[in-house]
């Protein structure tokens, strides 16, 4: 019993030992792993906080740090006497929080939307009163669960009205825009600035980095909802305001150029106009005006009639096209022919390498056939020998050929690089062209030198021209044009001062003096008759160049010009006037004259410049315009002619009663004085092949009497009078040729006297579509290239 005890007694204890044991070790492996758990734990807070603390703070801080950018005013656009002609004003974006509305706060989805439909249109009915538009435009916008803007430059007065709605899901955000207090003048200088304050397009554009001043910005903590977060602070950094510039542009000049430019397209029915008005002495534009200008508050609105009528039915592409087209500056951006302009540039060179001088005579015989292949015309009348100042005042095409081809091709190229033709002007606008010139004087063939000579074969930009005139009229110095004169801050202290530094002196005084005196001379006595003003000399040249066709050749278009300097003794004002596709008589007298004259007289009176001479009658008071009778009947041409005050004759011993007239001299547009007498050459008709006559604007009693007398058959299309015919007047016709006239009825025409305007303005046409058949012979074609005064 005893040793059975003593054996069970053992057994138990290590039993009791073992599970004893087990559960210790169990303890300490717990405790082991919490210690070492606590120790990795309490290693990462210190990598965390030491290693890695100042990373993960900069983190944090830039997760909940707000930057916001405060713009910088924009620098204001001042005229030269400190007009404001670009401003900025306040002006505020309207925004809607959608993500406001919250799906949870609902017992059920379909409570939600019905309630936020409510809300919504409540709410755009109320924004709507104030903005003064059709409610539904904003509730189209508030959809999705965003922010949206639902307006954008509201007025600061509507501004404050959407404020004082209190509706908690708007919020109104102030923004700085420009203004332009004149609408649409000097709009292609100032150029207009976009949604984002940036500039583009003229001065907005080529300044934009002055103007743009140093935008500031905002820096504070906020949390997730964007409300500051307690105890930080806000940070501010102040925008810098951006430099005001200061135009050499005259508000007052810039108007006088733009009523003129306008009044010369509507009574031409041009295309466009383009008026410069630059400072002689230091190149400073004064003005300049293109039709049609944009508004540079609304630049993307229609401009043109076209564009007005047209424009819902435009794709973007050619909207997009059409706004290129109105923000061109054509005086910078585009380039043509000059024509007769560009015979002072040419007799300027000549003077200066004494390749020919005043006394010197050239032969004018009407056709210059020197040139193999080549025939080049003359619009001249007067025929023989005249000097250099007679070519000039006459615009005799093949006298500047002669002095153009003494010039010599190496010398005519240094001139015309010397002037600033070929490469860009330097002026401070954007874009400007380069014009086009020959690519070395190796390349001007004997046939391009004599058609540059009076201003074809080359491409010159308006800018181009005015300041190589203002060269020739400023001693020979060619100067760089600009439009800014200095740069302000907001206190008006001077930053910048623009200064004029000549580029190189291109001609002698002595040149430049003969020059002025020849520029005076076409003005007083030959075609620039109509820029004369009352106690000031004026000098200058017209011009009437084809326009180059885009495909070949030259189109049945033309660009007139004419471009002057005042007063002649001590010049003050360059001017240059160019008309592009003027409709009717397309000479530079009688197109581009008359506005440069009106705005070199404003302009002189206006900057108080004295007069120079005794203030006598002008001849232009006495000048008659010289109709253009060529291709009528000599019984139509003469009453014409007598009409405008001056008399005819007719070069022939026996006249028949089918007479018509195929030339005038002088030339229809020329100016004379009363009692004048106009020489009219005339074919009889007597032969087999007769000249047609024009027979637009007649009755039909006087057309059948008249091809009777032909002896032409015809028909007769509608009653009343002729408003086209064929064949058209000017073409060769015979017996067995069928005349085909269209008519149109009196019944719908106000008076007699709008009957007369629509014979004339028809007449008009046909005259333009009678130059058309200079294609029917070699030497008209080629005198289609040239220039007609």
């Amino acid at each position: 019993m005893n040793k059975k005890r003593r054996t069970k007694e053992p057994k138990k204890n290590k039993k009791r030992w073992t599970l004893k044991a087990k559960s210790n070790f169990k303890v300490l492996a717990l405790l082991f792993l919490l210690a070492l758990l606590f120790f990795l734990i309490t290693v990462k807070l210190i990598y965390i906080n030491v290693v890695q603390g100042e990373e993960l703070t900069r983190k944090a801080l830039n997760q909940l740090t707000r930057t916001e950018t405060l713009s910088a005013d924009r620098g204001v656009i001042y005229d030269r006497n400190k007009k404001e002609l670009a401003v900025n004003v306040t002006r505020a974006n309207i925004f809607y929080n959608m993500a406001a509305f919250d799906e949870k706060k609902y017992k059920s989805k379909a409570d939600f939307n019905e309630d936020k439909k409510k809300t919504t249109k409540e709410d755009a009915k109320k924004i709507a009163d104030v903005l003064e538009i059709d409610y539904k435009e904003i509730l189209q916008l508030l959809k999705g669960k965003k922010q949206v803007k639902i307006a954008s430059n509201v007025s600061r007065e509507k501004a404050l009205k959407i404020k004082e709605l209190s509706i908690l899901r708007v919020s109104v955000d102030d923004v700085t825009k420009r203004f332009y207090p004149y609408n649409n003048l000097a709009a292609h200088i100032i150029g207009f600035a976009n949604d984002e304050s940036t500039g583009v397009y003229g001065v907005e554009s080529s300044y934009d980095r002055e103007l743009s001043g140093m935008p500031g910005k905002s820096v504070s903590i906020k949390n997730n909802s964007h409300v500051q977060i307690p105890l930080t602070e806000e940070e501010n950094y102040a925008p810098k305001e951006g430099y005001s510039t200061v135009l050499t542009l005259d508000e007052n000049i810039q108007q006088f150029a733009e009523d003129a430019a306008l009044k010369t397209r509507e009574e031409h029915s041009a295309e466009s106009v383009s008026i410069i008005v630059q400072d002689t002495k230091n190149g400073e534009i004064l003005a300049m005006a293109n039709n049609e200008a944009y508004d540079l508050n609304n630049p993307k609105d229609p401009v043109t009639e076209y564009q007005k009528e047209n424009w819902d039915k435009l794709s973007q592409e050619e909207k997009t096209e059409e706004w290129f087209n109105n923000w061109r500056n054509f005086s910078i951006n585009e380039q043509y022919e000059p024509g007769s302009t560009f015979k002072v540039i040419t007799t300027a060179a000549a003077l200066e390498e004494a390749t020919t001088n005043l006394n010197k005579t050239y032969i004018c015989n009407g056709v210059y056939t020197e040139i193999p292949g080549v025939k080049i015309g003359c619009t001249s009348q007067n025929r023989g020998p005249r000097t250099v100042e007679e070519a000039l005042m006459e615009s005799c095409n093949i006298a500047l050929v002669k002095i153009g081809r003494e010039l010599g091709t190496e010398k005519m190229y240094k001139y015309i690089k010397a002037f600033g033709f070929g490469t860009p002007t330097g002026i401070d606008l954007p874009a400007e062209a380069n014009g086009q010139i020959p690519a070395s004087a190796d390349s001007i063939g004997t046939a391009r030198l004599a058609t540059m000579s009076y201003g074809h074969g080359i491409a010159v930009t308006p800018i181009q021209l005015i300041n190589a005139v203002s060269a020739i009229a400023n001693k020979g110095y060619l100067n760089t044009p600009r439009v800014v004169s200095r740069l302000e801050d907001s206190n008006g202290n001077i930053i910048e001062k623009k200064k004029s530094v000549p580029k190189r002196k291109v001609i002698s005084d002595e040149t430049s003096d003969t020059m002025k005196h020849l520029m005076g001379k076409v003005v007083s006595d030959g075609t620039g008759k109509r820029a004369q003003i009352p106690g000031y000399t004026v000098g200058g040249k017209t011009g009437t160049a084809n326009i180059v066709s885009k495909k070949s050749g030259y189109e049945n278009a033309y660009i007139s010009s004419f471009v002057g300097v005042a007063p002649l003794k001590d010049p003050k004002i360059t001017i240059l006037v160019v008309v592009k596709r003027p409709k009717g008589t397309a000479y530079g007298s009688t197109v581009a004259t008359p506005a440069a004259q009106e705005v070199l007289q404003k302009t002189l009176e206006y900057l108080k410049i004295p007069k120079t001479e005794k203030e006598q009658k002008s001849d232009k008071d006495n000048l008659v315009l010289v109709p253009n009778v060529k291709n009528r009947l000599l019984s139509d041409a003469g009453k014409l002619i007598v009409d405008s005050g001056i008399k005819f004759n007719a070069f022939s011993d026996d006249i028949s009663n089918n007479a018509v007239v195929t030339k005038q001299s002088p030339s229809a547009g020329t100016y004379v004085e009363e009692g004048s007498i106009v020489d009219l050459h005339i074919d009889n008709n007597t032969k087999d092949k007769k000249t047609m006559p024009i027979l637009v604007g007649k009755q039909e009693k006087e057309v059948e009497s008249i091809l009777k007398g032909f002896n032409l058959e015809y028909n007769i299309y509608g009653t009343g009078k002729v408003v086209s015919q064929y064949p058209e007047a000017g073409s060769k016709v015979s017996e067995d040729t069928l005349i085909k006239l269209t008519m149109e009825s009196e019944l719908n025409k106000e008076n007699k006297d709008s009957d007369e305007e629509d014979n004339e303005d028809d007449e008009t046409k046909l005259d333009s579509k009678n130059s058309k058949d200079s294609k029917d012979s070699k030497d008209k074609k080629d005198n289609k290239k040239e220039d007609k005064n």
